[in-house]
């Protein structure tokens, strides 16, 4: 099986400090070629741990660690969490909630910076490379708080599907009643 492309993997980079607001798309930069010419995602495994959104993307196990204190800007806490999407799909549009922008901000992939929405390709295939089943891409990044913990709502979008979740940083979330 060889599945083509890269996955945005380099630790999270921060932007010049300015409040996260607009939206960027991740860029894919190449990985080492496998040994039949193709690229294989750096990543890419056949299941995902955590709960799957829209049948395409998971952010992993519901709570993770404490967050930790990085001092970007206005962002006091950060919180590295993993987000893995099953390839061969539309593109995954993340934002944070407009209310939640000045608590909380996300970052996933390379360069991208602090961001409140951003969109990562639903497909890493190559044309030209052989398909073989499809696998969840891993995607390193994670969230900014200003505060040491909260219960961060996001809103996911693949194509006209759309579904909002809770996610626990720096702590779990209580179950919604």
């Amino acid at each position: 099986m060889a599945l083509a492309g890269a996955v945005l993997v380099a630790a999270c980079t921060a932007s010049s400090g300015t409040p996260a607001t607009g939206s960027h798309p991740a860029t894919q930069p190449p990985v080492a070629a496998a040994a039949d010419g193709c690229q294989l995602p750096v990543g890419n495994q056949p299941s995902p741990p955590g709960k799957i959104v829209l049948g395409v993307i998971t952010l992993g196990p519901k709570f993770l660690q404490p967050t930790v204190p990085v001092h970007q800007g206005w962002w006091r806490y950060w919180q590295k969490h993993a987000l893995w999407i099953l390839d061969g799909h539309q593109t995954v549009t993340i934002t944070v909630p407009a209310a939640w922008r000045n608590r909380a901000a996300i970052t996933w992939g390379v360069n991208v910076g602090i961001v409140s929405t951003l969109r990562l390709p639903g497909t890493l295939l190559t044309p030209g490379c052989p398909v073989g089943p499809l696998k969840w891409n891993g995607y390193a990044g994670g969230f900014y708080l200003r505060s040491s913990s909260a219960c961060v709502p996001l809103a996911f979008a693949v194509g006209r599907r759309s579904a909002v979740v809770r996610v626990g940083v720096g702590r779990p979330c209580s179950p919604v009643p």
